[in-house]
């Protein structure tokens, strides 16, 4: 017997695990120390912030400073500090791990608390799709961080998890009448949407939009033989709003486009990351500890379910390759990129996070199930 949440039981997980992951963040947002990459994303969001001020949008395109990232989540942080008046701090004051100065607050305040909400709607956003990992995802330590900091990867992963919606709406279709099954096929409109979605995730951070393409690849191929032009117009899309939501590129297109691309090449290479001396396969360390409890002690209230993610994600994988194969893509496509690109740092385990919460979300269910059933069909547990 499949016993499945009923809509009020699914609905209250959902409630459940935005409120758990409200709470987990904002307290983040004011706890959390200084990290590394903060140092490099506010300067440019408030390089950005100077330059809304009247008659000076048009030199947006011009900003160079961190020019390896896209800019619209550095974008969207100046806009923040636009907003709220913050002043840039002396950043020769301000050290990595150790409390904010007051004076610094502000800097830092705004952004991480628009990293926050997306990654809080990142988890009212799975809780669409499996509400146990919803709320798994809501506690997990390195997303909690990484969206409560002023990091690159709330916003990029918020279009992401858009994305795969929509990309799982255009594989549906209606149960068709009669006997004959209908062919496969794609809906247009909501497959255009998700690659616009993809497209965005990509100006926010490449590897979004690469780890997403790949995930759907298969699909397409299946699905899409015959539509060459339905394709062809998705992928238009894509660029079109990966364009258009990256100034940088609209002067000099190709040769900033190379830069950009070619120093992630480059930067593998360089000692920084050659002395860390990470092995190809330390990204399932990240995936199996909770560095940031050991990191940041009380700051995170759960630390074990990090440890349980990989095995409770393993159930999962045949309850989603019959109902959501989506999500198993972006999973699988996700641990392959972390396994497969040298740049080893723990952030990145958020491109894959997402659908693995997903998975062990359907995995305690399917094991749920199988509890009940065992029980249900042994006549002593009447």
């Amino acid at each position: 017997m499949n016993q499945r949440p009923s809509p009020v039981t699914a609905l209250l997980l959902g409630l459940l695990a935005v409120a758990a992951a409200a709470w987990v963040r904002g307290a983040a947002v004011q706890r959390l120390p200084p990290d590394y990459d903060e140092f490099a994303y506010l300067p440019a969001a408030f390089r950005y912030a100077e330059r809304m001020a009247p008659g000076r949008w048009g030199e947006i395109v011009d900003v160079k400073e961190n020019e390896e990232h896209p800019p619209m989540v550095k974008l969207a942080y100046g806009v923040v500090l636009e907003e709220t008046g913050a002043r840039e701090p002396e950043w020769d004051r301000v050290e990595v791990g150790k409390p904010t100065p007051p004076e610094a607050r502000p800097a830092f305040t705004g952004p991480r608390v628009l990293s926050a909400v997306t990654g809080v709607l990142q988890v009212l956003l799975e809780a669409l799709v499996s509400p146990l990992g919803a709320l798994w995802l809501a506690f997990d330590t390195y997303h909690a961080k990484y969206t409560a900091q002023a990091y690159l990867e709330g916003l990029p992963g918020l279009f992401a998890i858009l994305a795969v919606l929509l990309f799982e709406r255009a594989l549906r279709q209606r149960e068709p009448r009669g006997l004959v099954p209908a062919p496969p096929t794609l809906s247009p409109v909501p497959l255009v949407a998700a690659a616009a979605l993809l497209g965005l995730a990509a100006a926010g951070k490449y590897p979004y939009g690469l780890v997403l393409l790949l995930a759907f690849l298969p699909f397409l191929v299946q699905r899409g033989h015959g539509r060459p032009w339905l394709l062809a117009g998705a992928g238009a899309a894509a660029l079109l709003l990966f364009l258009a939501a990256d100034p940088y590129l609209w002067n000099d297109t190709l040769d900033r486009a190379w830069n950009s691309v070619a120093y992630h090449l480059q930067y593998t290479q360089t000692e920084h990351v050659k002395k860390s001396g990470l092995p190809w396969w330390y990204q399932l360390h990240y995936l199996t500890r909770s560095a940031p409890v050991r990191w940041h002690p009380g700051v995170f209230p759960i630390g074990w379910l990090d440890m349980l993610l990989l095995p409770a994600a393993a159930l999962g994988v045949p309850a989603a390759a019959r109902h959501r194969p989506v999500w198993l893509a972006w999973a699988v496509v996700g641990l392959l990129f972390l396994l497969v690109w040298p740049t080893k740092w723990p952030q990145y385990t958020l491109l894959a996070r997402p659908p693995l919460t997903v998975l062990a979300g359907l995995g305690l269910v399917a094991v749920k199930d199988r509890l009940l059933g065992r029980r249900l069909s042994d006549p002593s547990s009447l």
